[in-house]
């Protein structure tokens, strides 16, 4: 295999690795963040609701 082959494929693969790490960081990261702070909130929610009913 010549060398400009070799970098040739190099490049491919680093642009490949580029485009999936992008994705992940600009995709699924952000979903999983949302779910989480979601989550989160209707902890916090229905701890308020149950202090409410306690305190009546």
């Amino acid at each position: 295999m010549s060398k400009h082959k070799k970098s040739y494929k190099k490049t491919i693969g680093i642009a490949c690795a580029s485009l999936g790490l992008g994705f992940i960081l600009t995709i699924i990261i952000p979903v999983w963040g949302w779910i989480i702070a979601i989550g989160g909130a209707l902890i916090y929610i229905g701890w308020q609701m149950i202090n409410q009913c306690r305190h009546k």
